[in-house]
C-alpha cells in the first residue's frame, strides 16, 4: 500500500515522527491508504490461492467481513470478484468497525466516511450502526495501544460469534488486526505476509459470566523527530 512505499522512502523513524501525520507529501496521498499495484498482485495471488484450494474441496465461507479501510475492502473484492461477488446467491461482505487497523495519529489508518466506503464499495453493506461522516474513532493526537486493540478486536469477535451462525467465515484486515485476533483467541505466534491468509479453528463457548473490567496501557502520542523531517521530501 501506499503506507508502506512512503515509509520505505523516508525511514520508519521519520515517517512515525513526521510524515505519517500528514495526509501525503505533495507527490502522493496515504490517508485511508490505497493498495499499489504490488498490493493487488499480492491480492490477485489470494484470488488464485482460493481457487485452488477450492478445488481441493476446501469448504466456501458463508461470511465475509472487512476492515472499514479502503485496502481491506479492495483486498476482499478482488480475492472474491469471480468466486462469489459475481453470484447473487451468496451473502454480501459486511464492513465491520472494529477489524480495522490501530487507532490514531497515522492518517493511513484513518477510515473515509460511510458514504465515501458505499461509493468505492457498492458491493458492501455495513454492520448496525456504523458511523456516518467522518471517522469518529481516529485521534489525531493518540495512538491505540496494543493491548487496547487487543481488547477491541476481543469485542469484534464476540459481536460476530453472538450474531452470526455461519460455520465458515473470512475475515479481510491488516497485518496488526490479524496479530491481535491470534493473540486474543490463544493462537501461536504467526508473522503474516502481506496478502498472506491463515485458517484457523476456532472452537465458541458461550458463558453467562461478566467479564471484570480491564485496564489498558496509557494512549501514545507520535515520537519527537530528533532531525529536521522536512529535507527528505526533496529527495
Amino acid at each position: 500500500m501506499l503506507k508502506n512505499v512512503a515509509e520505505s522512502s523516508y525511514g520508519t523513524s521519520l515517517w512515525n515522527c513526521y510524515w505519517s501525520l500528514l495526509d501525503g507529501d505533495g507527490k502522493s496521498r496515504w490517508d485511508d491508504a490505497k493498495l499499489t499495484e504490488s498490493g493487488v498482485v499480492e491480492a490477485q495471488k489470494a484470488n488464485q490461492a482460493w481457487k485452488q484450494q477450492i478445488k481441493n474441496g476446501v469448504p466456501m465461507p458463508q461470511s465475509f467481513y472487512s476492515s472499514p479501510l479502503s485496502r481491506a475492502a479492495a483486498t476482499l473484492v478482488i480475492t472474491w470478484k469471480d468466486i462469489t461477488l459475481n453470484k447473487k446467491d451468496y451473502p454480501t461482505p459486511i464492513i465491520k468497525e472494529k477489524l480495522r487497523e490501530t487507532l490514531g495519529i497515522h492518517t493511513c489508518d484513518r477510515r473515509a466516511t460511510k458514504c465515501e466506503i458505499a461509493r468505492m464499495f457498492p458491493e458492501f453493506t455495513f454492520e448496525k450502526g456504523f458511523a456516518e461522516g467522518l471517522d469518529p474513532f481516529w485521534d489525531p493526537s493518540h495512538r491505540e495501544p496494543s493491548d487496547a486493540k487487543s481488547l477491541r478486536l476481543k469485542a469484534a469477535l464476540d459481536e460476530i460469534f453472538t450474531s452470526d451462525d455461519s460455520t465458515y467465515l473470512t475475515i479481510s484486515a491488516h497485518s496488526g488486526t490479524i496479530t491481535s485476533i491470534l493473540q486474543v483467541i490463544g493462537h501461536r505466534k504467526f508473522s503474516i505476509q502481506t496478502g498472506g491468509m491463515i485458517p484457523v479453528v476456532i472452537k465458541v463457548e458461550f458463558s453467562k459470566e461478566v467479564e471484570k473490567p480491564t485496564t489498558v496501557s496509557p494512549s501514545e502520542a507520535a515520537p519527537r523527530c530528533t532531525v529536521d523531517p522536512t529535507p527528505a521530501a526533496e529527495l
